[in-house]
């Protein structure tokens, strides 16, 4: 946690030494990454792979645990913690 504290300072302190011109560089270069099916592939993967993880998270806790077995997240989530 203090490496990304102190590199979060450092990199201001040379932001602000360049004047900005390399941090708007970045935020243009950033904008065009997000804007690109790859990283939308990216992203849609890391969803994918998040889902199947919770999935079989559930699975565990519910004690029936079963290599790639599916069924509703929601309601597993529902169940594990209660009636609202």
């Amino acid at each position: 946690m203090k490496g990304a504290f102190w590199a979060l300072i450092i990199g201001y302190v040379i932001g602000a030494k360049t004047g900005g011109k390399e941090l708007d560089q970045l935020g243009r270069s950033l904008t065009k990454l997000f804007g690109t099916e790859e990283f939308a592939d990216v992203v849609t993967s890391a969803r994918s792979q998040a889902g199947s993880t919770l999935r079989e998270l559930a699975s565990m806790v519910d004690g029936d645990h079963q290599e790639g077995s599916g069924g509703d997240l929601i309601a597993r989530v529902r169940n594990l913690v209660g009636p609202s």
